[in-house]
């Protein structure tokens, strides 16, 4: 009997191995789940714990942007957040999220066109593991941010790779000088250990 080893997408990810996220990312949602936490995923439960410590009141809405199979939606919900709505660029990911029961409602979009978002509509928007490398790039930052309402949160994660461009810790630094953020939480720590990885999780509250 001649047994196959499921790919390791881990690799093409951060070595740009595709033009397009959404091509790995469909390719990649059957066996994402167990390659992620194979290699000790948890960025998603220090988001979580750090924004249960900020949030008074957890049955805020909040979008789960980028939410994947459901990963980050799980880890918020398991700390105490009542109402999670995800969204996705890739429908084979968002199909796996749905059998999880965690989203109250869940959407696939072209990331080609705006985020279908009414502004103020989430006091929270998470982007765990979303922007950088391999995935949604820098300007999606602005575009989530312009969508909170005053005195709402965003909690978002960069990883080694992509904390290797100067232009993310940049982009940071520049909303919180020019008076539009004010920082609740910066970390760093593990985001997949047995992968030699590590992330900055943070937490900006929009002024």
């Amino acid at each position: 009997m001649v047994y196959f080893m499921a790919k390791s997408y881990l690799k093409d990810v951060y070595d740009g191995g595709t033009n397009d996220s959404r091509e790995l990312y469909a390719s990649w949602a059957a066996t994402y789940d167990k390659e992620v936490q194979k290699n000790g995923y948890v960025t998603p439960e220090r988001v979580a714990n750090a924004l249960k410590d900020v949030v008074t009141d957890q049955s805020d809405f909040i979008l789960d942007y980028g939410c994947g199979t459901g990963l980050s939606g799980s880890a918020l919900q398991a700390v105490g957040f009542e109402n999670i709505d995800g969204l996705d660029v890739s429908q084979e990911m968002v199909s796996l999220a749905e059998k999880k029961s965690i989203y109250k409602n869940l959407r696939v979009f072209d990331p080609s066109t705006e985020i279908p978002v009414h502004s103020d509509q989430y006091k929270i928007i998470t982007a765990i593991g979303v922007i950088g490398a391999g995935a949604a790039p820098l300007p999606v930052f602005d575009s989530l941010f312009a969508l909170l309402p005053q005195n709402g949160l965003f909690a978002f994660s960069f990883n080694d790779h992509t904390l290797n461009d100067p232009n993310y810790e940049k982009k940071v630094k520049s909303c919180l000088s020019s008076g539009n953020a004010t920082i609740l939480h910066k970390s760093y720590g593990n985001h997949l250990p047995k992968a030699n990885l590590k992330s900055n999780i943070y937490i900006l509250k929009k002024l």
